[in-house]
This record gives structure tokens, C-alpha cells and sequence, in this order.
């Protein structure tokens, strides 16, 4: 059937109009056409894409055989539908659901093909953070209800070696020894009481704060903890807006980001904190609303994080430190203080860039 001129010139409209990618190629992956839509997804042109196979987009994250099951399907004839992991002009990671459709001419024989594809990247990384979220909540559960256990026993030790210390000789080897075990089974208290922050079972008295406040309370501890080669420069708003949370918390979340972020530069390097206030159009974080935010943002000039590791860095008990050098709690903890004020935390880096974590808390 053959369309009147107008709506052929109707129909072209649409395609270049829509907000949708469709791409046409021919029967060897071959782009002949490509609307607008097709240049803001890819951040290639027209011009740079016609003539070109359509594997200028793989990102490498499928298989050999991913792609062989796809030119199967639609050489056979058959429509494919699935999900892309391509990669933009630029480098960066993208996510399309597409759609590629055989096109056949008057003979019946299958000369083009056609694909319309949908940004999914948004909703696949709101996916990840729910699913993360929901691991850690499952985490905090297990960490909070082993931790009043262990406190329990640690405190049953600790009782006893200070009361067996009593009767010892101050210069006897079992003096020395009762000395290690006693000093050993605090730094073990300590470690629960990060446990039981990262479950957010700790008991807390939040109050109305000003995060300005708090940071100028820790600079003094800060600079001094921190040593010669390390530079911190503060950035603070006039008025980031106030919160509802326990001060000692949000000190002891900046004091464990700003640690990590020395280890991260091998003691040599600048550390910045500022402080401003956002209004979110879209929720920071799971669970979340979009509205006015306090925010605290902590960022080295370290050897940043690499994406493999990103999406583990907060689970408890997982570091990139040396056997004995770190108890993979440090960002845990500051996981669970933020979750359990009702904020977000978040991390930018790249592999030698450093890396900026920044934390959303919900303006009073």
C-alpha cells in the first residue's frame, strides 16, 4: 500500500521528533538511519554514525556468544528483544532496552533491520541502589543481633581481667599478658560498638545541629589526627540548614570518611569538606523524598576507586587493605549512622582521580 506524500512526511516527522532511539541498519549491521534521538543517546552524529556497523556502541560487557544468539534470532527472521550495555562517545556506560525488528521487501526477503531502543540507565541504577539497600538492611539485621552476643561476652572478659590484675604482680609476665588480653578485648568493644552503629541499634539522642557546627568542633582532631602530609581545606556554607541527628555520629561518620580518605592518598595529599544546602528534585536515595538537603561532602586527591570495588565499599568487613591494616568497618559504620538519621550517602570516583563521597541529610 502506498501512503500519500503527507503522511510519509508525517511519519518521518514523528522519527525525528520522538524522545525514543530507532535505528535502521541493512543485513550486515550496517547504519543507514538514525533519528536525533539516536545522537543524544550515543553522542555520535548522523554524520559520524551512516556507513558505520553498529558495533561502534559495544561497551565489551556481553559475551561472543550474547551477540551470536542475537544475529540467530533476527537473521532467522524472528524479532529480539532485550537489554544493551553500551558505551557512549565519551566512555561512559549506558543501558537500552531494544527492540530489533526484521524488515522485509516485496519479494519477502529480509534486507534491513530495525531497532528501537529506551534509556533504561536511570532505572537500572535505581534498581542497584535498591538492591543494595535491601542487602545492607539484611546485613545490619545479622550484624546487630551478633553484636549484643559478642558485647556480652567481652564484657564478662574484661570484668574478670580487671579483677585478676588486682592480684598480680605489676612486674610479673602474667601482668604483661593480662595486659594484652585487657587491651585486646576493648579494641574488640570498640569494633561491636561499630557493629551495632552499622545495624543502627545503638542508642542515640537526636537533637537540631547545624553540621558547620559539629566540623569546626572536630577540626581541631582532625588536623592533629591526620599528620604533616595532609591538607585539609574547609568550604563551609553560611547556611547549609540544620538537621535532626546525633552530633557525636555525624562526627564519627566524618572522622571514619576522612581517615579512609588518608589511607587512600598514602598519608600525602589535600582532603576538602564542604558544606552547602540542595533542594532535590529527585530523591537522593532510597526511600527518600526529593526536598531541601543539608549536605556534607568529604573529597581526596587519592588514587580513587575502581568500579569493581564501588559497589562493595560499603559492606561490612570488606576492604582493600592489607591483612591486619583495616577492619572493612570504617565505611560501614558511616553507612549506617546516615541511614539511621534518615539520610543518603553517595560516592563519585574514578581509578587516579580521587574520589568525593557526599552525604544528604533532610533539612529540618
Amino acid at each position: 500500500m502506498e501512503l500519500a506524500p503527507e503522511i510519509c512526511r508525517t511519519i518521518f516527522d514523528a522519527l525525528e521528533q520522538t524522545a525514543e532511539t530507532f535505528v535502521i541498519t541493512d543485513a550486515a549491521g550496517i547504519i543507514v538511519y538514525a533519528n536525533p534521538a539516536f545522537e543524544r543517546l550515543t553522542g555520535y552524529t548522523l554524520r559520524e554514525s551512516l556507513g558505520k556497523n553498529a558495533a561502534i556502541l559495544k561497551s565489551g560487557e556481553h559475551s561472543p556468544d550474547f551477540y551470536a544468539k542475537l544475529w540467530t534470532t533476527i537473521k532467522a527472521g524472528k524479532e529480539w528483544t532485550g537489554r544493551f550495555i553500551n558505551r557512549h562517545k565519551n566512555g561512559a556506560i549506558y543501558h537500552v532496552s531494544t527492540r530489533i525488528s526484521p524488515i522485509r521487501n516485496e519479494k519477502g526477503e529480509l534486507t534491513h533491520f530495525l531497532a528501537l531502543r529506551h534509556d533504561d540507565t536511570r532505572e537500572t541504577a535505581l534498581q542497584d541502589q535498591l538492591r543494595q539497600s535491601q542487602k545492607m538492611e539484611a546485613l545490619g539485621l545479622l550484624a546487630g543481633q551478633l553484636s549484643h552476643d559478642f558485647n556480652n561476652l567481652l564484657t564478662i572478659i574484661i570484668g574478670s581481667m580487671e579483677v585478676i590484675m588486682e592480684e598480680l604482680p605489676k612486674t610479673s609476665v602474667s601482668m604483661k599478658l593480662s595486659q594484652g588480653i585487657l587491651q585486646t578485648s576493648k579494641e574488640s568493644s570498640e569494633l561491636i560498638r561499630q557493629l551495632l552503629i552499622f545495624a543502627r541499634r545503638q542508642e542515640y539522642a537526636p537533637r537540631m545541629v547545624d553540621l558547620n557546627d559539629i566540623i569546626r568542633e572536630a577540626q581541631i582532631l582532625l588536623d592533629r589526627l591526620l599528620g604533616p602530609g595532609i591538607k585539609i581545606e574547609y568550604s563551609l556554607a553560611r547556611d547549609p540548614g540544620k538537621v535532626n541527628m546525633e552530633p557525636e555520629h555525624f562526627k564519627q561518620a566524618l572522622m571514619n570518611l576522612v581517615i579512609n580518605a588518608k589511607d587512600a592518598m598514602n598519608s600525602v595529599g589535600v582532603i576538602k569538606i564542604r558544606t552547602f544546602s540542595s533542594s532535590e528534585d529527585t530523591a537522593p536515595g532510597p526511600g527518600m523524598k526529593p526536598g531541601n538537603y543539608a549536605v556534607a561532602e568529604i573529597s581526596d586527591t587519592g588514587s580513587g576507586i575502581a568500579p569493581e570495588i564501588m559497589e562493595h565499599i560499603f559492606e561490612p568487613f570488606f576492604t582493600t587493605k592489607p591483612k591486619g591494616k583495616g577492619t572493612g568497618l570504617g565505611l560501614a559504620t558511616v553507612y549506617g549512622i546516615i541511614k539511621q538519621n534518615k539520610g543518603a550517602i553517595s560516592v563519585e570516583s574514578k581509578p587516579g582521580e580521587g574520589a568525593v563521597f557526599r552525604i544528604h541529610l533532610p533539612v529540618v
